[in-house]
């Protein structure tokens, strides 16, 4: 009897876990065609051919699915204490390496995935409930993200994040809008090239700089932990 209990509890959570999947791929088809404004649970359950009860009941409606999606680790990375071992830097310089390439790596992210950009405007969308849960998730995903890969104590990290983050998230939408900076072409390979060495280039000084500094203590990983290569 428990056999057949526990069989049936797993065809379940498989269901469960298929049909999740489903919704999830649905959401951003109906983000990358109408942009974020344009998502409700009626599209995304059509789209997904399920039943939009099943949204309700597995998120509690649009804006649990949103954020179910900014959290689940597509847009920005999710970080096991062991994978964070592994990421501690081994030596002082190579603060700076982990904190340009997540920077790199997430926004190359966005600008690749038409639906990914578009969440990415939820901070700038006004007086929409939708959008402001969007952006509160994003929100918190980077603060955590910050917080995990900061390794450092003793300097602002969160207001120097605040800066890098805030613009490179502008030029992403501005060149989702096929605008430029500076007269650098957004649009172009050749102009993210240059955004995307300006990145390492400030990186690169802040670690120096914290390395200098009497008041900031890098945190470093112990002598017999191999660095990641990630």
């Amino acid at each position: 009897m428990d056999a057949i209990i526990m069989e049936k509890d797993e065809k379940i959570r498989r269901n469960r876990s298929k049909t999740t999947q489903r919704i999830v791929e649905a959401l951003e088809d109906v983000i990358a065609e109408r942009g974020l404004e344009g998502v409700g649970v009626n599209r995304v359950a059509e789209k997904a051919n399920v039943s939009k009860v099943l949204i309700y009941r597995y998120f509690g409606g649009m804006e649990g699915l949103l954020e179910y999606y900014v959290k689940m680790g597509k847009l920005f990375p999710v970080f096991t204490p062991a994978v964070l071992d592994q990421i501690r830097p081994l030596h002082e310089s190579d603060v700076a390496r982990i904190w340009y390439r997540q920077v790199i790596q997430t926004y190359r992210y966005f600008r690749t995935f038409k639906a990914a950009r578009e969440v990415l405007k939820a901070s700038v969308i006004e007086n929409d409930s939708i959008a402001e849960t969007t952006a509160r998730a994003q929100d918190e995903e980077m603060t955590r993200l910050v917080s995990q890969l900061s390794f450092v104590k003793g300097a602002d990290t969160q207001a120097i994040s605040a800066v890098v983050l805030g613009a490179m998230t502008y030029l992403t939408i501005m060149a989702q809008n096929d605008r430029t900076m500076i007269s650098i072409d957004l649009r172009s390979e050749e102009g993210w090239e240059r955004i995307e060495n300006a990145v390492k280039a400030i990186y690169i000084a802040l670690n120096k700089m914290a390395i200098g500094s009497k008041d900031v203590e890098l945190e470093l990983q112990s002598a017999h932990l191999p660095l990641a290569q990630w």
